[in-house]
């Protein structure tokens, strides 16, 4: 959501709630002479699941963990199913909330991409994230694929503005050149005599999902080899706990929806990860995938929150003589209603929104409809149409090709601003022109098929039938121009597409065998003259250019 002409202030004002309070009497045996128990202090509102009894000194080490993952540049609330939720000041009240509410020490950590995906953050470079995240006193991050988005001199900027450190047991530097110095692979956190083994693994194939040279002179390697090297590592250190703080996610087919609620039928990187290296962790926390996660594999207890700062993983541990078990764990919701907003955080997200303000607000276009683009699922999209439409438009090809992970949110009924856009499509990319002929054009659409069959890519200036059923390298069965005419093996054509797809992002090599020609032209600029060229108000696009048999 981009703030409104009103400023910050306006947005959090409405969050502050009415303090309710709750008088709980227990009823129990009492000793004569012996003061009864003080009564919770009704000044504070418990959000933060269940309370912690007074310590016994006998008790076994204990540990909380705070988790959030793939924040993306989230200053400000999300509006969720009618509900106001997350955004800087209202997470580090919930913070400090769930730290208040356990007797003993808690571990905030960030599963990473953290800084790209707002005007807010993306104009700033990142500063802001890092800024609160400071602030909210974050112990450490892995690094995310998103992190390399701006190249390693920011990336390296902005790690040095940390005042945490960042990991990654799976990066390394090339074959006899000295390890890079600005990110370690684990570290032992320790506080009031619990230590902790923290190992970082990033995703492998962050190489080829970001755009090419943003990861120059890194290597990747295997995430579960390094997690198992690491963990030994680690364990050597005698630490009490043992955290993968991971950029490997899953998706599981029942994810849950109450705090407690346990997921079914995960699969994914994570998972694999987990199964394979998992033997010495304690807990394990994904990220990437931005869905919710709340298991065990083979034991061991997995956690990922919603993205956007709509979750907070909770992982209480504890050790005795028996070993490490889990106690508590959960995916909070940060409900803004529940909490007053951290007031020093509201200054600090209004000096950046201040900077940038009158950019976010501007209007841009009004839509006639919601442009949809739900769980960014692996099917044909108005959003994407749109946005196909925009870059075949601005570099005058024939074609229009977008990958649907390049689009990060729906498009509202309505007025949409230079902000709403920005967190649509965050992420810079230049706009090239690409000449195929018929052959390779064929090639590029059954790449955008997903292995089952369903297009995960949008298309402009063509209608293609396919038959999902049929092998792999056959399933596109005819191509068309939208004026009907058969596109054959001998066509030229030229193919607008972003400069991460042209570069072999998302695994789209085959676009790297064409006649590539920059443009200059960026892709949020080109929807923006877009939609201005369209006019007021713009219809979304009709689906059906990907045609199923």
């Amino acid at each position: 959501m981009s703030p409104s002409r009103c400023g910050v202030q306006a947005i959090l004002r409405p969050l502050i709630p009415s303090l309710v309070v709750f008088v709980v009497l227990g009823l129990g045996a009492c000793v004569p002479g012996e003061t009864p128990p003080p009564a919770p202090d009704p000044g504070i509102q418990d959000t933060a699941g269940p309370r912690e009894m007074v310590p016994d000194p006998r008790r076994p080490f204990r540990l909380q963990i705070l988790h959030t993952n793939d924040v993306h540049g989230r200053l400000l609330p999300q509006v969720v199913g009618g509900d106001t939720v997350g955004g800087a000041a209202v997470l580090a009240a919930h913070l400090d909330s769930l730290r208040a509410r356990f007797d003993g020490p808690t571990l905030v950590l960030s599963g990473g991409d953290i800084m790209q995906g707002t005007a807010i953050s993306n104009l700033a470079w990142g500063r802001p994230l890092i800024e609160v995240h400071n602030r909210k006193g974050y112990d450490a991050a892995v690094l995310g694929n998103h992190e390399f988005d701006w190249g390693l001199d920011t990336l390296r900027a902005r790690v040095g503005e940390s005042d945490f450190p960042w990991l990654a047991a799976n990066i390394h530097a090339p074959e006899g050149s000295p390890p890079p110095d600005w990110f370690q692979p684990w570290l032992v956190w320790e506080r009031d005599g619990v230590r902790v083994g923290i190992v970082g693994i990033a995703l492998a194939s962050t190489p080829e999902v970001v755009i090419a040279g943003r990861t120059e002179d890194l290597v990747f390697s295997d995430e579960a080899e390094a997690l198992r090297r690491a963990v030994d590592e680690v364990r050597a250190e005698g630490v009490d706990f043992v955290v993968a703080l991971t950029h490997v996610g899953a998706i599981c087919s029942d994810p849950g929806e109450r705090p407690e609620d346990r997921s079914e039928g995960c699969e994914g990187l994570a998972v694999e990860v987990l199964r394979e290296a998992g033997q010495g962790v304690d807990v394990f926390f994904a990220a990437h995938t931005h869905a919710r996660n709340l298991t065990e594999v083979e034991g061991t207890l997995l956690l990922q929150s919603p993205a956007y700062t709509e979750g907070i993983g909770v992982a209480r541990l504890e050790r005795s003589t028996a070993g490490v078990a889990p106690t508590y764990a959960a995916i909070l919701s940060p409900h803004a209603a529940e909490v007053d907003p951290d007031t020093a955080m509201v200054r600090v997200v209004e000096e950046w929104v201040a900077r940038v303000g009158p950019t976010l607000e501007e209007p841009v276009a009004e839509l006639a409809e919601p442009f949809s683009n739900a769980e960014r699922r692996a099917r044909e999209n108005p959003a994407g149409n749109l946005v196909a439409d925009a870059q075949r438009w601005a570099t005058g090809a024939d074609v229009g090709l977008v990958n649907n992970g390049s689009l990060r949110r729906s498009l509202p009924q309505g007025p949409v601003t230079f902000g709403i856009l920005y967190e649509f499509q965050p992420f810079q990319n230049e706009l090239v022109r690409i000449e195929v002929d018929g052959l390779l054009l064929r090639e590029i659409l059954e790449f955008g098929l997903t292995e089952s069959g369903e297009p995960w890519t949008h298309i402009s200036g063509l209608r293609v039938r396919y038959d999902p059923g049929a092998p792999e390298g056959r399933r596109v069965t005819s191509i068309h121009l939208d004026d009907g005419t058969p596109v054959t093996a001998g066509h030229r054509l030229v193919i607008a597409t972003s400069e991460f797809l042209a570069a072999g992002g998302d695994g789209y090599e085959a676009l790297g065998r064409g006649r590539i020609e920059r443009t200059g032209v960026v892709d949020v600029d080109a929807l923006i003259e877009y939609l201005r060229y369209v006019g007021d108000p713009v219809s979304a696009p009709a689906v059906g250019r990907w045609e199923g048999s």
